[in-house]
């Protein structure tokens, strides 16, 4: 399960998936918050998958608290929350046009914290050179009955294609004298900051 964010454009890009039916997305204009409660339902009607979800911090800070059904009926979901301060597709968005983010910063999430309320495992993954022993040591924490809670510290300084697309089809739609006004004044907002 992905839920909706920039994460999910990374996914799309990254991720490999090898089987039909084994990755849920969103499309277009989704809620916020649907992965956890909905990687939970699948492993109520799926009990003998593992089903792991990927949820941005803002997203998982609308349902975080729907793992304590999991714990409740001692299901074992990994949901990796990449934690990065921000709702960074909405910070791209804004940081392009403008130079700056204007309302897209959250209050840091405490994911341990979250992960003792309602009972969970928790798996910090700091670094890439931490990847493979962490997610081995996430999934090895499934086969204890909770959940796991996998605290990634994502970077997303380097845009997803998605939002560069996003960027240049938009821009291609305006007409030559619209184009440099926008051009001329997104370069004044990063010169002058």
């Amino acid at each position: 399960m992905c839920d909706d964010g920039n994460h999910t454009f990374l996914c799309a890009e990254q991720l490999s998936v090898n089987k039909s039916k084994h990755f849920v997305s969103p499309t277009d204009f989704n809620c916020m918050g649907y992965c956890v409660p909905a990687t939970i339902v699948f492993q109520l009607a799926q009990p003998d998958q593992k089903p792991i979800g990927i949820v941005g911090d803002g997203a998982f800070l609308m349902t975080a608290m729907e793992m304590l059904a999991a714990t409740k009926y001692g299901l074992s979901p990994i949901i990796f929350v990449f934690n990065d301060g921000e709702l960074s597709q909405i910070s791209q968005a804004q940081e392009i046009p403008y130079n700056r983010k204007v309302y897209s910063v959250i209050a840091p999430v405490d994911i341990s914290g979250v992960a003792k309320a309602v009972g969970a495992h928790y798996v910090y993954l700091e670094n890439n050179d931490m990847l493979e022993g962490e997610i081995k040591n996430a999934f090895s924490l499934t086969g204890k009955g909770k959940p796991v809670l996998v605290n990634v510290n994502i970077d997303y300084s380097k845009r997803t294609r998605f939002t560069e697309g996003t960027v240049k089809t938009n821009l291609n739609k305006f007409d030559f004298k619209t184009k440099a006004r926008f051009i001329g004044r997104a370069i004044v907002r990063k010169v002058t900051g």
